[in-house]
């Protein structure tokens, strides 16, 4: 008799993941790409139900039987339809009937959620929230995304909305974000948008080790880069970071006093920055927490990395299977 395993699928504004995982929360096998390498619906639809293909036949030779599938997509999803309704970060799954179209493709269910939510689920199955019956997932990437676990559950909130912690306004007077509002926490605390920030303080002359690559070639300075040079104590990128702590400080102290939640979990490719930007943010969450105990919240990093989404959409998965 095969051993049962599900495809976990993480599909991030930069980079498309895909894995067999077992019951355990153990990655058998993995795939990666470019999101990029996808420009449209049809591309993308192509691409998934080919990699979908390659994943049954993968997990046939290693003696495993593919019961289902999670989905973690950017953007604003409605898991009980299976639909993308607006996808900021890959504009190309705005208004699709994922769930829908990948069906006619593989012989098994599968379940759709944002990929913030994911994040939180994998890390609080197999990650730094084990044993928290409450917790808040943060997720520092192309944009900033989150997801709530209240009473060991992944909240999911009226129309699969709870938890967009990226989309809390900082500033009311800054930035039009991709969603449409001004002044998100994403517009202060992701990759892209911090990118955006120190190449318009480089073209004011400030003061960076990344002023010859700037003048060389601009598109070249991403988000690690700025991980990279904040990590080497560049003035300029410790700079943006501090811009990230305070900010995430400040909404974070808002979900504690709204929630009463001790953890909080940050991952993603952009956290990789943590030791910079976790003194600001917690200056910034102690001297906002005024009705809740700032030495009772726990923020540490993602144990996961970026394996946290695949497992989660793993989890979704599997705790789907099971209600059926």
């Amino acid at each position: 008799m095969k051993d049962s395993a599900v495809v976990g699928i993480d599909l991030g504004g930069t980079n498309f993941r895909l894995a067999l995982v077992n019951s355990q929360g153990r990655i058998l096998s993995r795939q990666e790409r470019a999101t990029a390498s996808m420009p449209d619906q049809e591309a993308l639809m192509s691409t998934l139900a080919a990699d979908l293909f390659k994943a049954g036949e993968t997990a046939r030779e290693q003696g495993y039987e593919i019961k289902g599938g999670g989905i973690g997509v950017a953007g604003r999803v409605l898991p009980q339809e299976g639909r993308v309704d607006f996808s900021p970060n890959i504009p190309a799954l705005s208004d699709c009937p994922l769930v829908q179209r990948l069906s006619l493709q593989v012989p098994w269910p599968l379940f759709l959620e944002n990929d913030a939510n994911l994040f939180a689920l994998g890390e609080h199955w197999r990650g730094a929230g084990v044993g928290h019956r409450h917790m808040l997932g943060i997720t520092l990437g192309t944009g900033v995304g989150g997801g709530l676990i209240l009473d060991n559950r992944l909240w999911a909130g009226a129309e699969g909305t709870a938890g967009e912690i990226g989309h809390v306004t900082v500033d009311p007077e800054g930035r039009k974000c991709h969603c449409g509002n001004r002044g998100c926490l994403e517009t202060m605390a992701s990759a892209f948008w911090t990118v955006v920030w120190v190449k318009e303080q480089l073209a004011q002359g400030a003061s960076s080790w990344l002023r010859e690559l700037y003048e060389t070639d601009p598109d070249a300075i991403g988000g690690e880069t700025l991980v990279v040079a904040a990590l080497q104590a560049d003035p300029l990128a410790r700079r943006a970071f501090d811009r990230v702590g305070r900010s995430l400080g400040q909404v974070i102290a808002g979900v504690v006093h709204l929630l009463g939640l001790s953890r909080v979990v940050i991952g993603g490719r952009f956290a990789r920055a943590w030791e910079v930007f976790n003194l600001p943010l917690q200056e910034e969450l102690h001297r906002r927490l005024t009705m809740f105990p700032p030495e009772e919240v726990s923020i540490c990093p993602a144990h996961l990395e970026d394996d946290a989404g695949l497992i989660g959409a793993a989890c979704l998965a599997w705790q789907a299977l099971a209600q059926t």
